[in-house]
């Protein structure tokens, strides 16, 4: 089932699908038997922009009444004791049916039971198909949706684009929709108009696919099979959608009255959440970069559908990453650690081509070659995520499930072939060489000492720093401090002087360090001065504040790094 946006089809042609009337009798008790089973029917008051009453058909006396039962919603029963016309609706025959407006008269032939009874339907309105049918949400509409993979699991959220029986269409962040897969079971699917009015359902995931313009992502959801009571619910939102992008599309006529559904309340209007991801990032470099992580958020969902690197957009983030760098290093750098919404992947490669083109950007290297390092480095592991999830999260590994794991070097190597502006030496170096080691203990090839270039052994010693300091599914994040001591203490796996090189480089407390002062303030370092000393200091405790050059003295001298990085705790500046 494809839920995507219909681009050909206007508002006005979307009203047009109306309904058939039925005026035979003998259709008409077919129809109305049909509505009178259990499942109950609802009903909608004319001229009052109110959601639908789920009530129940007691009683058919064929051509004369109806009898109601509206035990379970006493609310209504003085509107309709004031002759107020309203209409039913019910399922009958795969088929969405309405009356005409009616009236009712109360009845107290029952002791404990609110029942009225209504002239029997001399007509009656059919819709057919409306599940393939999509209503559109139009600008203003902004409904949010959250999407539950699994009970307890933290929801996805996003944005509803098109609402129908079947399913519907939701645009959420790039940064998200990597934990969507296609025939993924949603256990909760939930929509919270501006009302405060809610649908809750049960679904699958039917697709997940990236706009044209690479900025959002967009999943087709198909509902679980349906009560009758919440599939006219369905069905009354799908009509309401229709209704209110029709009245903001009109201009000129006389105006319809606003859906109460896209009234907003004070206690329940809420921003959608997908759009307030951005703003969430501390600095205005991270949101600035977040621009980048969008890119290789949208690569990775085409790596999975089968696509391959696209070389234009590669080489337009490519500069504009290197452009960052060369405007702030040390803003950038820092940026890199804040970006905690992105997936893993992501996080890992922004980080390696930011300081792996830092590192090289300060021994000299031509922008060209500068380059070709950021574009390789940002996707160099997104070959990982065309392995099975089962693989990725794996908390320990076997011979087979390493070699399983090695695939994925081969796997982004192919998808690299269109980018024929890319040096094969970097390639080679950033993404076939990365993982092997001086020793010949790597993947994929055990390659060992000459046969590794000065770049990819460069490039091992930022990969490995970054990786080990990140949690993974079978070890927790280790400690800058410990990290040092491993890649120092093991010179037959890794290149000592570019170990060193690193160190120095980025010192023994880098940007983007949760670090403990001795006054017992706690602080992010966000610059250093030439000796490799904090300058400028985002401080979280005992109060936040910025510290800038010349107020950081008054923290004390740096103890200890706390932790990984962790940026929910950072200030937003």
């Amino acid at each position: 089932m494809d839920f995507r946006p219909q681009r050909t089809r206007s508002v006005g042609n979307e009203m047009n699908e109306s309904p058939s009337t039925v005026e035979h009798a003998g259709e008409i008790a077919k129809l109305v038997e049909a509505m009178s089973q259990p499942g109950g029917v609802s009903l909608s008051f004319e001229g009052h922009d109110m959601p639908p009453f789920s009530i129940l058909l007691v009683d058919v006396i064929e051509d004369r009444q109806l009898v109601l039962d509206i035990t379970s919603t006493p609310e209504i029963a003085a509107a309709l004791t004031e002759e107020r016309p309203f209409r039913l609706t019910g399922q009958a025959h795969g088929a969405m049916v309405t009356t005409h407006p009616l009236t009712a008269l109360p009845l107290k032939d029952t002791p404990g039971r609110l029942r009225f009874s209504c002239a029997y339907p001399e007509r009656l309105d059919v819709w057919h198909r409306r599940n393939a049918f999509r209503a559109e949400l139009g600008p203003g509409m902004s409904v949010a949706v959250e999407l539950e993979i699994e009970t307890g699991r933290e929801a996805v959220h996003g944005e509803l684009v098109n609402l129908s029986l079947g399913g519907c269409l939701v645009q959420l962040p790039l940064n998200k929709a990597a934990a969507l897969k296609s025939g993924q079971p949603l256990s909760r699917l939930e929509a919270v108009f501006p009302s405060g009015q809610c649908l809750t359902a049960q679904g699958v995931v039917r697709h997940v696919r990236i706009d044209d313009k690479w900025q959002r992502a967009l999943v087709g959801c198909e509902f679980s099979t349906l009560s009758p009571k919440l599939e006219r619910w369905v069905w009354y939102l799908v009509k309401e959608i229709e209704r209110e992008a029709i009245r903001k599309a009109a201009q000129g006529e006389k105006p319809l009255d606003p859906s109460s559904l896209f009234q907003a309340s004070p206690t329940a209007a809420r921003e959608p959440p997908g759009r307030r991801l951005r703003a969430d990032y501390a600095t205005p470099m991270a949101r600035r970069l977040a621009k980048v992580a969008d890119f290789l958020n949208a690569q990775m969902l085409q790596l999975q559908q089968g696509a391959v690197v696209d070389s234009t957009l590669l080489s337009r983030y490519s500069d504009m990453l290197l452009g960052l760098l060369e405007e702030d290093r040390e803003a950038l750098v820092f940026a890199s650690v804040c970006l905690h919404h992105e997936p893993p992947l992501v996080q890992h490669g922004l980080a390696v081509a930011i300081r792996l083109a830092d590192l090289a950007r300060a021994r000299k290297a031509p922008r060209e070659l500068l380059k070709a390092i950021v574009a390789t480095a940002m996707v160099h592991d997104l070959g990982k995520s065309l392995l099975d999830e089962s693989l990725r999260e794996s908390p320990a590994f076997d011979a087979a499930q390493r070699e399983q794991l090695s695939e994925h070097v081969v796997l982004l190597r192919d998808r690299l072939e269109g980018c024929r502006w890319l040096a094969p030496q970097v390639i080679r170096s950033l993404v076939s060489e990365v993982n092997e080691r001086l020793d010949g203990s790597g993947y994929p090839n055990g390659l060992q000492g000459t046969d590794l270039s000065e770049l990819s052994r460069m490039a091992t010693v930022v990969d490995v720093v970054d990786a080990m300091t990140r949690h993974r599914p079978d070890r927790a994040a280790w400690s800058l401090e410990v990290a040092y001591r491993h890649l120092l203490g093991q010179p037959g796996m890794f290149d000592r002087e570019w170990v060193q090189r690193y160190i120095r480089h980025f010192g023994r407390y880098p940007i983007g360090s949760l670090v403990h002062f001795s006054s017992g303030a706690q602080g992010w370092i966000q610059r250093l001065d030439s000796k490799g000393q904090p300058r400028q200091v985002a401080v979280i405790s005992p109060t936040r504040q910025l510290r800038l050059e010349g107020e950081v003295a008054s923290l004390g001298v740096v103890e200890e790094i706390l932790r990984a990085p962790s940026p929910e705790l950072l200030p937003r500046q």
